[in-house]
């Protein structure tokens, strides 16, 4: 025997929404607001740290030969770990 698990589910449609929202209600306080705006406030400034940081230009490394900080380990070659 064999069941027929297929359940015909309607469409929810705006209307459907629309109605529920009427029976809505508010469920955040004012000052559960104001103390997500403070947060909000807090966090943004927050972002800013940080924010004027910029690599150097890599023309400037390579105009002093430091393009690569690591190409002096790689020329000694004389400490390689496995060789």
């Amino acid at each position: 025997m064999e069941e027929d698990d297929s359940v015909e589910v309607s469409e929810i449609k705006p209307a459907h929404f629309e109605e529920s929202m009427k029976f809505a209600r508010r469920s955040v306080s004012d000052a559960d607001i104001r103390k997500y705006q403070l947060f909000a406030q807090t966090l943004q400034q927050s972002r800013g740290i940080g924010s004027e940081f910029r690599f150097p230009d890599r023309n400037e490394n390579t105009a002093t030969g430091a393009s690569d900080p690591f190409s002096s380990v790689a020329a000694e070659g004389d400490d390689d770990l496995y060789g």
